[in-house]
């Protein structure tokens, strides 16, 4: 039997949130009518909902529009009898109301497959590197600015690929800077936090001198601070790529000069950036990616406490 997904359902997949939230605004300009047509939009939650709710709303004719919109957030977190009923729902639906079915876990394609062949499926994964500098430098030239290559590698690297979270810091930093068009690494740094960046440096020269005790201290430091163990394992990310391309460079025979002005190196960092780079072997500096690399992936698994997986980084980095 031939099925074709209802306009009527949506189901939208992933971990995403800015990119959902865009899709369900403009479902809403489109199915509601002006500000009398928010009596037909409704925000429920798989955590304190129920079938029963979800349908019965579903079915109830549109006060003011020519639909209700209807959003289940976390649906995932539905019983399993629960989300049985709502996917029988869903190959009959009401054709005045639109169901948005949203679930972070992408499982739910193989867990209830009635979904994803009644419903029309949106999938919504994180960006790729190269898509999310590219969307950054677009969300940028929509209001008028620029951003250095460096700056927005070090914002990626500090603020993770959350859409939702660095927009925030973009709107921030374009405030920031005012009447300027482009957006440098001294700006942010500022946003970021000083205390982070300048903390970077203390903690590789403590890796450097083997000296977990002391990197580990910092790193509490920053944590008591409000500092999240993630934000702490990008912006060391972020240092040490600083310091290999550095290193590559010294080795293809750049003077420190030429290097800091094409890696726009600030004058107050050059000095301690390039103790670093003679300090380490280019491979001793992709090892330490390669663990900095491993504790960003399982502080985003919540399996361990993140703290515990970032002092077992610290020493990691440290017995080298």
């Amino acid at each position: 039997m031939v099925t074709t997904a209802s306009p009527s359902v949506f189901l939208f997949v992933g971990k995403e949130r800015y990119l959902k939230e865009r899709a369900i605004s403009e479902l809403r300009s489109r199915s509601l009518d002006g500000s009398s047509g928010e009596l037909d939009y409704k925000v429920l939650h798989g955590s304190d909902t129920s079938a029963d709710e979800i349908i019965g709303l579903a079915g109830t004719i549109p006060f003011f529009s020519s639909k209700r919109l209807i959003v289940v957030k976390d649906f995932d977190k539905l019983s399993k009898e629960d989300a049985s009923k709502v996917a029988a729902y869903i190959k009959d639906p009401n054709q005045h109301t639109c169901l948005i079915i949203d679930s972070d876990d992408l499982s739910i394609l193989e867990d209830i497959p009635s979904i994803a062949r009644y419903a029309r499926v949106l999938r919504f994964v994180p960006l790729s590197d190269n898509e999310l500098s590219g969307w950054i430098k677009k969300y940028l030239s929509m209001q008028g600015k620029t951003i250095d290559d460096d700056a927005l590698d070090m914002l990626k690297e500090s603020k993770g690929a959350e859409i939702l979270s660095l927009s925030r810091e973009l709107d921030k930093l374009a405030t920031f800077i005012y009447k300027r068009k482009n957006i440098t690494c001294d700006d942010v740094e500022s946003l970021v936090g000083k205390s982070v960046v300048a903390s970077a440096f203390d903690i590789a020269s403590a890796i450097g001198d083997r000296n977990a005790s002391k990197a580990i201290s910092i790193v509490h430091e920053l944590t008591s601070s409000g500092k999240r163990p993630y934000e702490i394992v990008g912006i060391l990310s972020w240092f040490f790529k600083r310091v290999l391309k550095a290193k590559l460079l010294i080795d293809a025979g750049d003077t420190e000069y030429a290097v800091a002005q094409k890696l726009r190196i600030n004058r107050r960092s050059t000095e301690e950036l390039f103790t670093h780079v003679h300090s380490f072997s280019v491979r001793d500096i992709e090892s330490k990616m390669n663990v900095l690399l491993d504790a960003d992936l399982a502080i985003k698994r919540p399996r361990y406490n993140p703290a515990i997986i970032m002092e077992f980084a610290i020493i990691r980095l440290c017995l080298g």
